[in-house]
C-alpha cells in the first residue's frame, strides 16, 4: 500500500509517499541468496535447498495531482497541477499584448544550481530550467515534462532588465531540433560576453513547444514544477530458510527521478517476530544500501534503521536495498515484520535565486 499526501502552505509544497515493506520468514525466486562463510570472510551463493527468497508483492505505480491512497503497480509519478493561477516574478506582458518570462541570475563564486520553471502559453508550467556557472561559463539547461517537446529554442543574455517586445528569432543563440527534444543545455562564456562574477545577468530563453496537436510559445522563468517518479521493484519478500547461518539477498531496488531533493526515511522496522506455531524467539534482521555485492556492507540492525534517513539529490538516483537474516537455533515457524519507507519531496523554498 502506498499513501501519499500533498498540501500547500504559504506557496510551499511538500509531497510524502509511504511505502509498506513486508518481510516474512518461513522456516522450512527471484533474488539470489548468499550465505556468510566465517572461515573466508566472504559471501557465497547457496542453492534453493538451503535458502531462497520469493518476491511476493508487485511493483508500484501511479499518477496523481491530489491527495490519494491506493494500491499501485509499476511506478509512481506525482505532479501537482501545471495550471498557473497567478504570474510569477520575472513575467512581463507588454502593451502590444506580448508576454514573456525572464530569469534574473547573479553570477556566483561557486557552482550551486538555481532552478526555475518553463512557462508555456502563459498558463502551463511544463518543465524546469537549471542555471549555474563556473569561473568562465554559464550553463542553462531546460527539461520538459508531461509529454511536451521543443522543436526549437532561442537564448539571449543581457545586463539590462528586459522591457518591451522581444524577438526570439533575433537572439544570438538559437537551435532547431529534429526530432524535437525534451531537454537541451546551452553553455555560454560569460567572460567573453563581458560579464563577471557578482554581476546580474538577465536570461531570456524562448522555446517553441508542442504536445500532440497543441503548440505553444514557452519561456523560462518563474518557479519550477514539483514532480517525482519512484520505481520500486517490489514491496515484499518471502524467505524460506532451512539451515542456520547468516543469509543475505537483495530485498528490492528503488529508482527515483525528481525535480527536487527527496528524503527517504524509515519507520516501524524491527526484527522478525513469531506469528504463532512453536516459534517463540525473534530473528535478527539487518539492512544495508550498496551498489553491488560486497563484503564491506554497513549492516544496520532493523530497529536502528528507524533513526536513519537518506537524501537524494535532484535528478536520477538508485538505491539497492539488501537484507541479512541471522538464523540461529530458533524453532520452525513463520516470522514477520512490516516496515514503512517514507519518500518526502522537498520543495520548501522559492527556487528563484535573486542574490
Amino acid at each position: 500500500m502506498i499513501s501519499f499526501l500533498t498540501y500547500k502552505r504559504n506557496m510551499k509544497k511538500l509531497i510524502i509517499f509511504l511505502v509498506t515493506l513486508m518481510t516474512v520468514l518461513g522456516l522450512s525466486y527471484a533474488p539470489k541468496v548468499y550465505k556468510y562463510d566465517p572461515a573466508t570472510g566472504l559471501w557465497q551463493r547457496v542453492n534453493r535447498d538451503v535458502s531462497e527468497v520469493v518476491t511476493v508483492l508487485p511493483p508500484l505505480s501511479g499518477i496523481s495531482n491530489s491527495p490519494i491512497s491506493s494500491v499501485l503497480e509499476g511506478s509512481i509519478v506525482v505532479q501537482p497541477s501545471n495550471n498557473l493561477q497567478t504570474q510569477s516574478l520575472g513575467s512581463i506582458t507588454t502593451k502590444a499584448g506580448q508576454w514573456y518570462y525572464y530569469i534574473e541570475y547573479q553570477i556566483k563564486t561557486d557552482t550551486d544550481k538555481s532552478y526555475y520553471g518553463v512557462i508555456a502559453g502563459q498558463n502551463y508550467n511544463i518543465g524546469t530550467t537549471t542555471v549555474w556557472n563556473n569561473g568562465s561559463n554559464i550553463y542553462i539547461k531546460f527539461e520538459l515534462i508531461g509529454g511536451w517537446v521543443a522543436p526549437e529554442s532561442h537564448l539571449n543574455l543581457t545586463d539590462q532588465t528586459p522591457t518591451g517586445n522581444q524577438s526570439p528569432g533575433l537572439f544570438p543563440y538559437k537551435r532547431t531540433y529534429s526530432p524535437a527534444v525534451t531537454e537541451d543545455e546551452y553553455i555560454v562564456s560569460y567572460v567573453d560576453s563581458g560579464f563577471q562574477i557578482g554581476q546580474k545577468v538577465y536570461i531570456l530563453l524562448h522555446m517553441s513547444v508542442k504536445k500532440n496537436a497543441q503548440q505553444e510559445t514557452a519561456w523560462s522563468g518563474g518557479e519550477p514544477p514539483s514532480d517525482v517518479c519512484i520505481n520500486i521493484s517490489h514491496t515484499g519478500s518471502l524467505w524460506y530458510v532451512r539451515k542456520p547461518g547468516k543469509y543475505m539477498a537483495s530485498a528490492f531496488e528503488i529508482t527515483v527521478n525528481t525535480s527536487h531533493s527527496v528524503v527517504v526515511s524509515f519507520s516501524n522496522f524491527d526484527n522478525l517476530q513469531p506469528q504463532g506455531g512453536i516459534g517463540v524467539e525473534t530473528i535478527n534482521i539487518f539492512y544495508a544500501f550498496n551498489d553491488e555485492l560486497s563484503s564491506n556492507f554497513e549492516w544496520i540492525a532493523a530497529p536502528d534503521l528507524n533513526n536513519r534517513f537518506v537524501t537524494l539529490n535532484p535528478g536520477s538516483s538508485s538505491l539497492n536495498f539488501y537484507q541479512l537474516v541471522d538464523l540461529k537455533t530458533q524453532s520452525s515457524g513463520i516470522y514477520k515484520n512490516v516496515g514503512t519507507i517514507t519518500f518526502t519531496l522537498q520543495n520548501t523554498k522559492v527556487y528563484i535565486d535573486r542574490k
